[in-house]
C-alpha cells in the first residue's frame, strides 16, 4: 500500500471513530427507566443505540453508572435518594416562656412601719444581675423566696454578674401590708415574648430562625420552657432608623402547644404536646432550591391566622456552614408594605415558600429599609 493509500486509510479510520464518539456523547437525551433495564433513548443522528444503567445506593445518594451496549463505560451520575418530606406549615404567632433563673430587673422599696427601706440599697447590683442562691440554697423560682427569708433577720444573698458571683449579707425588710419580709429586689424568673412557627412534622416544632437573649444579651439555656397559642392584637409600623414591631398576648395558664427543648443561633426547637391540626402540608425543601427570584412568606399581622404575602429573594449566599443570614429578601407585597412597612419585630420564624416548597424563615430586618431583610435556610434550623 503506497503512502498515500495509508495516509486516506488513517484518515478513514479517525474520521469513523470522531464520528462514533460524537454518536456515543449525544446519545443520551433522555433516560426513562433506571431500573437496572435495557433502555433505548433517541441519538444524536436518529439511530438508536443501547444504553445499559445500574444502580450503586450510598445512604441518601444513588450512583447511577451507563455503560453503551452493554460493555463500555460512558459514565456515572449521582442523584438525591432520599424521598422528600412533608411538613405542616407555620406563619401563625407563639407565645413563648422560658424559664431562665432569677434576673435582677431593678431595685424597690419596702414600705414598713419605719418608713420606706430598700435591704440592698448599698449593694452594687445592677439590671442582668441573677440572684443565684439564698443561705446556699440555688434559686429557680421565686416562690421560693418567701420561705427562704420567713422569720430570719439577716440572710446571705448570692449575685451573679457574667462569669463572677459574690456573697452579700443583708436583713430583709417586712412589709407593713403583707407582713411578709423583702429583699427589696423586682426579679423575673422567665422570659416571655411573640414569636412565629416555621413548621412543624407532627412530633417537633421549629420556629424563630434565630436564638432567644436574655437581658444581657447572652442566649436562654432552654432547661425549661413551653410554647402557647397568641393573637396578634397590634403593630408598630416600621420605617427607615427603627425597626416595627408586632404586639401580642397569650397566657401560660391554659395547656400550652408545646415544650422547649432547645434554644439555639438558629431557632428555637422542641416538641408538640399534640399534633397541630388544619395545617398545610408543604415539601420540606433545602438550601439547593432556594434561588433569586420570586416567592413567599406566611406571617400573621392580625389575629392567629397567618396570610401569604409576595417576595422577591435578591441573594442567596453559598454556604456550607450555618448562618442566619442565608438570603436576603424584600417585601414587594403592597398589602404588607401598606401596614407593617415590610418586615417587623415578631416576624422572625416566618416561612419562605419557593416554588412550593418550604426553603427557609425570615429572621433580620434591616433597619435601614425595613422592605428588607434576611433569612435562613431551612437546612440550619436544626436544634
Amino acid at each position: 500500500m503506497s503512502i498515500n493509500l495509508k495516509k486516506a486509510f488513517c484518515i478513514f479510520t479517525l474520521i469513523i471513530l470522531l464520528a462514533f464518539s460524537a454518536t456515543a456523547i449525544y446519545a443520551v437525551d433522555q433516560v426513562s427507566d433506571f431500573n437496572n433495564q435495557t433502555v433505548s433513548v433517541s441519538a444524536y443522528n436518529n439511530s438508536q443505540i443501547q444504553l445499559n444503567s445500574s444502580i450503586e445506593t450510598q445512604e441518601t445518594t444513588e450512583v447511577i453508572s451507563f455503560k453503551l451496549f452493554g460493555i463500555i463505560p460512558i459514565g456515572k451520575t449521582q442523584v438525591d435518594a432520599t424521598p422528600a418530606k412533608t411538613v405542616t406549615l407555620g406563619g401563625y404567632p407563639i407565645g413563648i416562656a422560658i424559664k431562665t433563673g432569677l434576673y435582677i430587673t431593678s431595685k424597690v422599696s419596702v414600705v414598713t412601719k419605719d418608713g420606706a427601706i430598700c435591704p440592698v440599697d448599698t449593694i452594687d447590683i445592677k439590671s442582668g444581675d441573677i440572684l443565684v442562691s439564698i443561705d446556699g440554697v440555688t434559686l429557680n423560682s421565686i416562690t421560693q423566696i418567701s420561705d427562704l427569708i420567713d422569720k430570719k433577720d439577716e440572710i446571705t444573698i448570692a449575685i451573679k454578674r457574667n462569669s463572677e458571683t459574690k456573697e452579700y449579707i443583708i436583713k430583709p425588710a417586712t412589709d407593713v401590708l403583707s407582713g411578709k419580709k423583702k429583699l427589696g429586689l423586682l426579679l423575673q424568673d422567665q422570659i416571655e415574648g411573640i414569636g412565629t412557627m416555621t413548621y412543624s412534622d407532627g412530633k417537633n416544632f421549629y420556629s424563630l430562625g434565630h436564638a432567644i437573649k436574655d437581658m444581657n444579651g447572652d442566649d436562654v439555656t432552654a432547661k425549661e420552657g413551653s410554647i402557647y397559642n397568641a393573637n396578634i392584637v397590634g403593630f408598630v409600623k416600621g420605617q427607615k432608623g427603627k425597626a416595627g414591631e408586632l404586639s401580642g398576648s397569650f397566657s401560660t395558664l391554659g395547656n400550652s402547644l408545646g415544650s422547649i427543648t432547645a434554644n439555639n443561633n438558629y431557632g428555637l426547637y422542641g416538641e408538640l404536646n399534640s399534633e397541630v391540626e388544619n395545617g398545610m402540608q408543604v415539601t420540606l425543601g433545602s438550601k439547593s432550591d432556594a434561588q433569586p427570584g420570586t416567592a413567599y412568606i406566611y406571617t400573621t399581622i392580625d389575629g392567629n391566622a397567618p396570610q401569604k404575602y409576595e417576595i422577591q429573594i435578591i441573594k442567596t449566599a453559598s454556604q456550607s456552614n450555618p448562618s442566619e443570614k442565608s438570603m436576603v429578601l424584600r417585601i414587594i407585597d403592597q398589602r404588607l408594605l401598606d401596614t407593617t412597612g415590610g418586615i417587623v419585630q415578631g416576624m422572625s420564624g416566618s416561612p419562605i415558600i419557593q416554588n412550593d416548597k418550604l426553603i427557609g424563615a425570615v429572621t433580620h430586618v434591616f433597619v435601614s429599609d425595613p422592605t428588607k431583610g434576611y433569612g435562613i435556610y431551612i437546612d440550619w434550623m436544626q436544634p
